[in-house]
């Protein structure tokens, strides 16, 4: 049996409580589903406002909906094949968010009688199944498809715009025009190798063949040198917050971001754990994200509760790559020295003294930025000196920097390789009129041809889909 033709669905909103959830559906032709769910056709494209009718008490896992028959008001749209996301016809239902009513609607609908499918079956959807049907009916490549699961699972504003550079198709279209040149040449070389008894057939003369490898190995050299390695994106440079307890370090880090990501007190141990969230950096030059740290003020511990935050301080300590030294305009020289002390091994970490609280008192003259978290005043230039330390390892925000996949690397270096093979053999003979040893110049250049069409998945062997769409979840 084919599974490809069968209905598919599953939520396509994050799991939980929430506004609004959504249920989707694709297969080949769900007129008579749209009848028989709401009694009448939808327009393409149209939100309708609908009533769909539940069935009397249905049990959903171990919790019984003591119901009776439930109409439900939903919002419905339908996508028409081949002009949807899977090239299929689509149906969106959204509906209260609420979990129960989500497990409850599915079982519904896949407990629909067959003459409700027109005979056919329905079933939950695999992981990526929904991305999977677009890619097969040619909607996108699976560079962007790839991109779509990026986007689900991206925690930062780099990894956002990563992935949106992959969704828009930036590599598959580069591999794409690449693919079709390199196949050209390659045509060419195998013409004087099937063709060789037809006298109209002129295979490329090696100096044309190696100009045209060297043009493509340029630009797969100059991609690579332009982008960064993905696994770059979730390694973000840590700049921690250090400091004695109740310096004001807390209210700093929420300064620093623009929203109160921390509870603040003026009682001193408000923080206990470790707190990162990434932080945009505007600098002369461009954007860049770093991680913000916020630590436990360093004490010494008195409790098995105090020793816990204290470890965990530490261990952040060592994986900074910029310390912020915080102190107020109480902290004597003695107690930074002992707070230093407190901290563990910090020499030779870079470090910034910064002064809080400024506008409770004047600032110190031992300070390389002195702020005011509560009035914002010295916020932009502490970003800015954040921003000129780190200035090589911060990740920088630019739409134009490709980020590539373990996938993506290894298909260009293997490009890159193979395209070196095919000119390797033609350095004895670039001034000939004719090429020699056709087949084993054409080897490699298949080779780099493969490596290539693999990437937006012109050319790509089964196990490569496979695992890309493992990655996704099943709404997607």
């Amino acid at each position: 049996m084919n599974r490809g033709h069968d209905i598919i669905i599953a939520p396509a909103s994050p799991p939980g409580r929430g506004a609004r959830a959504m249920i989707r559906l694709s297969g080949h032709d769900l007129d008579p589903l749209i009848q028989h769910l709401f009694g009448r056709p939808l327009t393409p494209r149209e939100l309708a406002r609908c009533r769909l009718r539940l069935s009397p008490a249905a049990t959903v896992s171990t919790q019984t909906l003591a119901l009776h028959t439930l109409t439900l008001p939903v919002l419905a749209m339908s996508f028409s094949a081949p002009r949807s996301f899977t090239a299929e016809h689509v149906l969106e239902i959204q509906f209260p968010g609420h979990p129960a009513l989500i497990e409850r609607l599915l079982r519904e609908l896949l407990d629909l009688p067959k003459d409700a499918l027109c005979g056919r079956a329905m079933r939950l959807a695999e992981a990526g199944e929904f991305t999977r049907r677009a890619f097969l009916a040619g909607r996108i490549d699976l560079t962007r498809a790839e991109g779509i699961a990026a986007t689900i699972g991206a925690e930062s504003d780099a990894q956002l715009q990563a992935s949106s550079m992959l969704r828009q198709g930036r590599l598959g279209h580069w591999a794409e025009s690449l693919v079709d040149r390199l196949a050209n040449l390659l045509a060419l070389v195998e013409a004087g190798i099937d063709f060789t008894d037809q006298d109209d057939v002129s295979p490329i003369a090696p100096a044309a063949l190696d100009a045209g490898l060297a043009e493509i190995q340029q630009q797969v050299r100059d991609l690579t040198a332009r982008s960064r390695a993905w696994s770059t994106l979730d390694a973000l440079p840590w700049v921690v917050l250090v400091g004695p307890p109740n310096v004001g370090k807390t209210t700093l880090f929420n300064a620093l971001l623009g929203y109160e990501r921390a509870v603040t007190a003026p009682i001193a141990g408000t923080t206990r754990d470790v707190l990162c969230e990434p932080l945009r950096l505007h600098a002369a030059d461009g954007e860049a994200e770093v991680m913000l740290v916020d630590l436990a003020g360093l004490e010494r511990p008195e409790t098995a509760l105090q020793q816990a935050a204290q470890d965990a301080a530490h261990r952040a300590i060592q994986r900074a790559e910029l310390l912020l030294w915080i102190n107020d305009r109480t902290t004597t020289e003695a107690s930074m020295d002992a707070t230093t002390a407190l901290g563990g091994d910090m020499t030779g970490r870079p470090t910034l003294r910064v002064q809080t609280k400024t506008d409770l008192s004047g600032s110190r003259d031992d300070v390389d930025v002195a702020v005011s978290a509560m009035t914002g005043q010295g916020v932009d230039v502490l970003q800015e000196r954040i921003a000129g330390r780190l200035r090589d390892r911060a990740v920088a925000l630019s739409g134009q920097v490709l980020a590539l996949q373990p996938r993506h690397a290894e298909a260009l270096q293997l490009t890159a390789d193979q395209l070196d093979a095919a000119r390797a053999l033609l350095d004895d003979q670039r001034a000939a009129a004719a090429l020699a040893d056709m087949e084993l110049i054409a080897e490699p250049m298949r080779a780099a041809l493969d490596a290539l069409g693999a990437l937006g998945g012109q050319i790509s062997p089964d196990d490569v889909i496979g695992r890309v769409f493992a990655t996704f979840c099943v709404g997607k």
